[in-house]
């Protein structure tokens, strides 16, 4: 009965944290599409030939992020990882369910201890923190470079099999719970990294089958063995905020940052 009502209280949570974290404020566009026989004009390659990162007409600024402030409600459940995670400024990603897309919001952090760098977002009823290390984040720009030029030069199919597979896989870790600030389930793996047309749009997506829990072996049947399915879509906007802040000089800055804060005082000699 005590399982039944703290369970039913978790999914409440769950539910308010998911509304309080709407994002009917967020309006990305979809990327417009036309395929080669369509363009007039060659596409425009890279001069040296390399992957096309980010077109300088459309580039967004970004320096490092600030810090995010929590609000009232999120101090009160702060309890679980409250001092895991430094947080940053919000973007947004797609999320697909049987009505079409959403538009969600998503909150930059890098973790305290090993200085995995991701975001934190609700997924459905729970919210999923994706990190990725040096070796993810490095597997990870180099599969947005790639789609970034093959969106340029028209190289994405729209009837292509398995095109959310087509940059290979990248590793990261996933933290999750029923409330942002109580992640106590984790696991690492590795998903994939491609895209997907919908409604005409292409989107660069990132993806996974269920992560194995590592937590569950110490809490029993209370929490599930595996982590849920995700796939986590995004337009070239969002990708460039992404790519940014994931960028090894920015996370590097941050870090030094984030260390001269918490270096401790020096004692005066006398």
């Amino acid at each position: 009965m005590k399982k039944t009502i703290i369970t039913c209280a978790a999914i409440l949570i769950g539910l308010l944290f998911t509304s309080c974290g709407s994002t009917k404020e967020l309006n990305t566009a979809a990327d417009e599409y036309a395929d080669a026989k369509e363009i007039s004009a060659p596409a425009v390659d890279s001069e040296n030939g390399e992957a096309v990162e980010i077109n300088k007409q459309d580039t967004v600024v970004i320096t490092q992020g600030k810090k995010k402030k929590k609000n009232f409600v999120e101090e009160i459940f702060t309890f679980g990882n409250k001092d895991t995670y430094e947080k940053f400024e919000d973007f947004s990603f797609f999320e697909k369910d049987i009505t079409g897309l959403k538009e969600k919001k998503a909150t930059q952090v890098i973790r305290t201890d090993n200085y995995m760098a991701g975001w934190g977002s609700y997924y459905l009823l729970a919210y999923y923190i994706v990190q990725f290390d040096e070796t993810g984040r490095k597997q990870l720009l180099q599969a947005i470079n790639s789609y970034m030029s093959d969106f340029e030069n028209k190289n994405l199919k729209r009837k292509g099999k398995h095109t959310e597979r087509t940059y290979g896989k990248v590793s990261y870790r996933l933290d999750w719970g029923t409330i942002a600030n109580s992640t106590p389930n984790y696991g690492s793996g590795e998903g994939y990294v491609g895209y997907e047309f919908i409604k005409n749009s292409p989107y660069f997506v990132i993806s996974n089958y269920p992560f194995e829990n590592q937590y569950f072996e110490r809490s029993g049947e209370t929490v599930s063995r595996e982590s849920m399915q995700l796939a986590y879509y995004f337009t070239r906007s969002q990708l460039r905020i992404l790519a940014e802040y994931l960028a090894e000089d920015n996370i590097k800055k941050i870090v030094l940052d984030m260390n001269q804060y918490l270096a401790p005082a020096t004692i005066d000699e006398y």
